[in-house]
């Protein structure tokens, strides 16, 4: 089978066409905190080249062009579709147009479009294609820049893993320490041992957080780094994915939300390595979702 979406929807149409096929509305959750109190717009301005992320991974590179083209190219002529199958850039993709008039277009109206069953999540791309730097005739500096950004971005990658392997000396330390009282008193480290009442009656002993056969759980604070974050206390209403979504894929390595049938509250948020995902962890603890909600969000249990 090459090509799953048989036909793609007019132009016109698409905008409802999302509406009524896809099960997560447009993005419109609250922008993620910032580091200081001036918030800062970090919005891409309109440009001829869309960036699409949340697709759908498991279909072939070349079936997934072609479904792409096949969309986009009823909204202007379409120059290049760039994706790759590398751990880096799965699930994401450029299209490029002839003009800005068009991408401006086709963010507008596929924007959620559900492609293979997961909706696409598009903005404008933060820099100049390939081929409109060869059509302007300045792809030679265009591609100096571009090698500049790409080692400035390894150079802050580089810092961020110091960064969160000192994290992560901290918090084996913190689960060392854990350990040790634990193995001193099994039911909690506040309280000594009490013979005269029963081990589930006492605070912090089994029925009261411990594990099945006894054996106390780790605290959600002291678990190990995991590359999936689990989310509580989230809103009942149907558009938190679409919020997540819009909260989380702004960190790096963001891969997918995802949401528990039948258990409101609570989803998974999967990054592609640990590293990001602490990062990511970091900056939405805590983090004000709801009116009525404070999103708590620690490592997954493995």
């Amino acid at each position: 089978m090459d090509v799953v979406m048989t036909q793609a929807p007019p132009a016109e149409d698409t905008a409802a066409t999302a509406a009524s096929t896809s099960t997560v509305p447009a993005a419109s959750a609250p922008a993620a905190p910032a580091a200081a109190e001036m918030v800062i717009d970090n919005t891409p301005a309109p440009s001829p080249t869309l960036y699409i992320k949340n697709l759908n991974e498991k279909i072939k590179l070349d079936v997934l062009k072609k479904s792409l083209k096949a969309l986009f190219g009823q909204y202007g002529q379409v120059l290049e579709i760039v994706a790759h199958s590398n751990i880096r850039m799965r699930g994401q993709a450029f299209i490029v147009f002839e003009d800005q008039e068009s991408a401006v277009k086709a963010l507008a109206e596929v924007q959620s479009f559900p492609l293979y069953g997961k909706p696409m999540v598009i903005q404008f791309s933060k820099n100049k294609s390939d081929a409109h730097a060869k059509k302007d005739g300045d792809f030679e500096e265009h591609h100096k820049q571009r090698l500049l950004t790409k080692a400035l971005a390894q150079e802050q990658q580089r810092l961020l893993e110091e960064q969160q392997q000192a994290l992560l000396v901290q918090q084996q330390q913190q689960q060392a320490l854990f350990a040790q009282q634990q193995h001193q008193n099994p039911y909690h480290p506040q309280y000594p041992p009490y013979s005269g009442a029963p081990a589930s009656s006492l605070p912090g002993g089994p029925g009261a957080g411990a594990a099945a056969g006894g054996v106390p759980m780790i605290p959600d604070e002291y678990l190990p780094r995991n590359s999936i974050l689990f989310l509580q206390n989230l809103p009942q209403e149907d558009t938190v994915e679409a919020q997540l979504v819009s909260l989380f894929q702004q960190y790096p390595g963001f891969k997918e939300v995802r949401m528990v049938p039948g258990k409101k509250g609570i989803a998974f948020v999967e990054y592609d390595n640990e590293y990001y995902s602490a990062a990511a962890k970091t900056a939405l603890a805590d983090y004000q979702i709801g009116p009525e909600h404070k999103m708590k969000v620690t490592f997954a249990r493995k």
